[in-house]
């Protein structure tokens, strides 16, 4: 291997490493794995050395996005699957007002934290219901998201749009929910299609539910 290229596969190896050592604060980790590439390419050159650690940057930026968008999609679907249960928990809580008002987590705090320290599902929806701060935040942000989403359909030109809230609103929303193979015959449409509509309202509402955070990697 050539200088230039042992150098270039040094630096690209260098950059990855710093960059999984800590996903917190990656911006700044990004600009320090760009001087660290700076730095080391000094051997054959600064350019060479800046160009490598770019190239590198960019590909484990995009990486960590994916990952963070597909935690989001995963935890809206999540969301979606348990609502009957969490919704109910949350009008029946019992909360402390004024805790609740100092709290100072919000919706995307909380479910960022819980994805550190959560991997079981059963254990991830019992952990929101655990906390009535943490219910109360989760489930009036999600409500209010669903309310959007559903006024964003119901008066949308598109026959599709509106197809896709009677059929989310029929499978995890309503008290008395509706099969996949019921929507299908409803609507007259696949059942394939059904699975493949709920796909898109989860994306839609991973959007609404995170903000720019929800479209990031797409």
């Amino acid at each position: 291997m050539s200088k230039k290229n042992e150098t270039q596969a040094y630096i690209e190896a260098a950059v990855t490493a710093a960059v999984e050592a800590c996903m917190q604060g990656i911006d700044e980790k990004m600009q320090e794995a760009v001087n660290l590439g700076v730095t080391i390419g000094a051997a054959t050159g600064a350019e060479i050395g800046a160009s490598a650690a770019v190239k590198a940057v960019e590909r484990e930026r995009k990486k960590f996005r994916n990952t963070q968008r597909d935690k989001r999609f995963h935890n809206t679907k999540l969301l979606l699957r348990h609502y009957r249960a969490l919704n109910e928990h949350y009008k029946n809580a019992v909360f402390d007002v004024k805790t609740a008002e100092g709290s100072s987590e919000d919706f995307a705090d909380i479910m960022q934290a819980m994805n550190s320290t959560m991997s079981d599902e059963e254990l991830y929806i019992e952990s929101i219901k655990q906390s009535c701060i943490r219910t109360k935040v989760i489930m009036a942000h999600v409500n209010k998201m669903l309310d959007i989403y559903r006024i964003m359909c119901e008066q949308s030109n598109r026959m599709e749009d509106k197809r896709h809230w009677r059929i989310l609103s029929a499978l995890y929303l309503m008290e008395n929910g509706a099969s996949a193979a019921e929507m299908a015959e409803r609507e007259h449409i696949d059942k394939r299609t059904v699975y493949k509509d709920i796909d898109v309202c989860i994306d839609d509402l991973t959007t609404l539910f995170f903000g720019i955070g929800g479209i990031e990697g797409k």
